[in-house]
């Protein structure tokens, strides 16, 4: 579809820089996340794990996704003249490190209670987010299995000044056809890992083998093209270039490519090919709404809390589950109805997690360490941007 030259309501120069509605999908994704991990870990007999398998697989790869185009659409969309590269990298690590490192130590703590060998070089790399840049499982994996996603952020944030001045010298004109080119690039890459890329070994339950999955999946270079492409779709709103596409159209073909990944493509097709473009469709559509200033239900109080803390929440919560299961019982499993409850148990604790976490670790980060000695003060608490850093020295 064509894009529309001026979309009512979408002002391109001077729209409002907070996107409440962007920080209530942040929560919807960590949901997503959590759901995959609790579908899988053994809360259910195996039968139902089995059924529930291929879904739980499809909704941790959405969750992940929309959180790497949504990161690059608003950090771009937040970007203002002026202010330097290293303020922007300084934000970042404020806001990475010091949640990441009490959820590692607390990681580690788990692992040392239970009794567990832990190989201080291949726990190093996850320290220090760097381990997803060779393929080797078990230290993808080590300590706190979530954080193969923080090193292909910590990357972002790295390139982000170099990426944001290739992006912006992108005519206006030929931002649709940049944003075809890279979500073309993210459907063409399972094809190469197919062909290109070792089958061998297969990675368990999955029809993939590992250089595969690793490829696709945790490489932060081959990642950073949906950051890229959310990066893009910022673009096209700020410059009005926005498509006539709601929110609920744009989640209509969210739907459509979700069943396609689920049903029709196998192996390495089913991770991100099919929902790249409904994704990078559904961000700017929410966006819109909110620059417009019309209705959303993910601008609400709560929803907006939740997204908040949902770094924090994506943090702990594979520990929770896991360590959840294990006093509950190990090897233990439930029908549908307990698991369920046990499950929404477990989520409440996962919440109580992050909001500590959220208050007593990256609140007092982000004021202590993610501020420059000459920066000024921020003049209210405005959870909804603190997602988005001061920008780098470059023209927006």
């Amino acid at each position: 579809m064509p894009p529309h030259p001026r979309t009512p309501g979408v002002r391109p120069a001077d729209e409002p820089s907070r996107l409440p509605s962007l920080t209530g999908t942040r929560f919807v994704a960590a949901f997503l996340v959590f759901l995959c991990h609790a579908f899988v870990l053994g809360y259910f007999h195996p039968e139902t794990e089995r059924a529930l398998r291929p879904f739980a697989f499809a909704i941790g790869w959405l969750g992940v996704e929309f959180f790497f185009v949504l990161s690059g659409f608003v950090l771009t969309w937040s970007v203002r003249a002026g202010q330097p590269a290293r303020r922007f990298w300084r934000r970042r690590l404020a806001k990475v490190y010091p949640n990441h490192l009490v959820a590692f130590a607390a990681a580690v703590g788990v692992a040392l209670w239970w009794g567990q060998d832990l190989d201080v070089l291949k726990a190093l790399p996850g320290l220090f987010l760097v381990h997803t840049w060779y393929p080797q499982l078990d230290v993808i994996l080590s300590v706190n299995v979530v954080t193969w996603s923080l090193a292909c952020d910590l990357f972002f944030y790295l390139a982000f000044p170099l990426l944001y001045a290739v992006v912006r010298r992108v005519p206006a004109r030929g931002l649709w056809a940049a944003a075809g080119a890279v979500a073309a690039a993210v459907m063409v890459l399972p094809a190469l890992a197919s062909a290109w890329l070792t089958g061998a070994p297969r990675l368990p339950g999955q029809d993939m083998s590992l250089v595969q999955n690793w490829f696709l999946v945790s490489f932060p270079p081959v990642r950073m093209l949906d950051f890229v492409l959310g990066m893009i779709m910022a673009r096209i709103v700020r410059e009005g270039r926005w498509i006539r596409l709601g929110p609920l159209a744009a989640f209509a073909l969210l739907s459509v490519g979700f069943a396609a990944q689920v049903w029709q493509f196998p192996g390495v097709y089913s991770l991100t090919a099919p929902i790249v473009v409904p994704i990078a469709l559904l961000v700017p559509a929410i966006a819109a709404v909110d620059v417009a200033g019309g209705r959303s239900a993910l601008r609400g109080r709560v929803a907006r809390w939740l997204g908040t803390v949902s770094y924090a929440s994506y943090l702990v919560h594979y520990l929770v589950l896991i360590v959840g299961h294990r006093l509950l019982g190990a090897g233990r499993t439930w029908d549908v109805l307990p698991a369920t409850g046990l499950l929404a148990a477990l989520f409440a604790v996962t919440t109580l997690l992050a909001w500590a976490l959220h208050r007593f670790v990256e609140d007092p980060g982000m004021r202590r360490l993610g501020r420059s000695r000459d920066a000024p003060a921020p003049a209210e608490h405005r959870p909804d941007v603190r997602e988005a850093p001061s920008a780098p020295a470059l023209s927006d």
